[in-house]
């Protein structure tokens, strides 16, 4: 007789990429705690607690090339990333005094690039990001 093995159910890409947002979204806010649980929003200054803001990008587009990268990745308050369209004329100034112009040039210029995350990759990311929250805490 044959041993039977159960089939293990794949799962699919778009999930292990939310999963992996979510522990690096999670991990952008906390980080840049400054007051017990408050978070100062990147373009407009308020504070707010971590669970309230969002993690907004500084260069537009959701790919891979830019999704995970911490340098463009910072808190935003809904105010500012959603009902002010990522307010990006804040947000780029910033950036380029950070990062510099040559960089950030370097960095839009990349972020059209095609970049597709195989499974594990993702999952990697999650992992990485979920451990960097545990020693946040």
């Amino acid at each position: 007789m044959k041993p039977t093995f159960a089939k293990q159910k794949k799962i699919k890409k778009s999930t292990l990429k939310n999963k992996a947002w979510a522990e690096f979204s999670k991990y952008i806010r906390q980080r840049a705690i400054e007051y017990q649980d408050y978070v100062r929003c990147y373009t407009c200054g308020t504070l707010k607690p971590w669970k309230q803001m969002h993690a907004g990008h500084g260069i537009g587009g959701r790919s891979n090339a830019v999704l995970f990268d911490e340098r463009l990745v910072k808190p935003q308050c809904a105010g500012c990333n959603i009902f002010g369209g990522g307010q990006y004329r804040i947000f780029t100034r910033k950036l380029i005094d950070e990062l510099g112009l040559e960089k950030y040039d370097e960095m839009v210029k990349n972020s059209t690039t095609l970049m597709p995350l195989k499974d594990f990759q993702f999952k990697e990311i999650y992992e990485k990001y979920k451990t960097l929250n545990k020693e946040i805490v």
